[in-house]
């Protein structure tokens, strides 16, 4: 029900942004309103903590080697399925590029997409507008209160050419990142509806057995948005990744800019300090 109205109101519907958010009028004002909230979700949680996680992590990796790099090359055939593969007639980042940019040039740019991501693996670093995303907003409720920012959620808008390296790099490292079949959240084909199945099936399992079920529900504010950078290198050290794919990583963490788009306004520019 819920993809029938979304295509219902996408076909019939014309979207309509509020004129005034939370007291802020002029769209300028909106966008800042709002980068200002998502400026103060992406910080750490706490200044202790970042600093014990990354001793914990900078000692072991100035000696880590991990597995090698010579059998994880990028080559020609890959960038050019992965470009394949991008989501057609999404809007374009910073950078004003889109998939169709990319799939319908000519191929000779596909070559030279090849070797400069092979560089970047080598040298371990990315371009710095790899990290310069533009978050556009979205109506939560669309019966909701549209002039309060808590009714709005955000999606960022990154450059394609950094998208295409990312799909690179998930297809040459895919065994050592895969994650486990109980995770539902941020894996494609796999939603909420699936694990509310799955904890359906369990109940049923055990009420049908007469036994009495106990569940305890976590939410736990903004998870994904206070991932500490240090710590998740750490995992990925655990999994023996190779050091220039854990580096690459790093650098690109260390240039994470955003801002907001309201209209044809962009807010100010912020780091993103935390969060993956």
């Amino acid at each position: 029900m819920n993809a029938f109205w979304n295509v219902w109101r996408s076909k019939f519907e014309k979207q309509q942004s509020s004129a005034v958010i939370d007291g802020c009028s002029s769209n300028k004002e909106i966008a800042d309103r709002f980068a200002t909230d998502f400026k103060s979700v992406c910080v750490l949680n706490s200044t202790e903590r970042h600093k014990q996680l990354y001793s914990e992590f900078a000692d072991p990796f100035a000696q880590y080697t991990g597995n090698s790099i010579d059998n994880c090359v990028i080559d020609l055939e890959l960038v050019g399925n992965c470009a394949d593969r991008l989501k057609k007639g999404k809007a374009a980042g910073i950078d004003c590029l889109t998939a169709e940019h990319i799939s319908l040039v000519h191929p000779v740019l596909t070559v030279q997409l090849t070797l400069l991501f092979n560089i970047l693996i080598k040298y371990s670093l990315v371009p710095d507008g790899f990290g310069h995303g533009i978050i556009v907003l979205l109506v939560k409720n669309m019966d909701g209160d549209r002039t309060t920012s808590g009714n709005y959620r955000g999606i960022t808008l990154s450059p394609v050419i950094s998208k295409l390296f990312e799909m690179s790099l998930m297809a040459v490292f895919e065994y050592q990142l895969r994650s486990d079949c109980l995770q539902f959240g941020f894996k494609q084909h796999s939603s909420c509806s699936h694990a509310l199945f799955t904890v359906r099936t369990v109940v049923d399992h055990y009420v049908k057995s007469s036994s009495t079920v106990n569940i305890c529900a976590l939410d736990i504010s903004k998870a994904f948005d206070k991932v500490d950078h240090s710590a998740l290198p750490q995992l990925l050290m655990d999994r023996l990744l190779p050091r220039n794919f854990i580096g690459v990583l790093l650098n690109w963490f260390t240039k994470c800019f955003s801002c907001v788009q309201w209209g044809s306004h962009l807010s100010y520019w912020f780091s993103i300090t935390a969060g993956i």
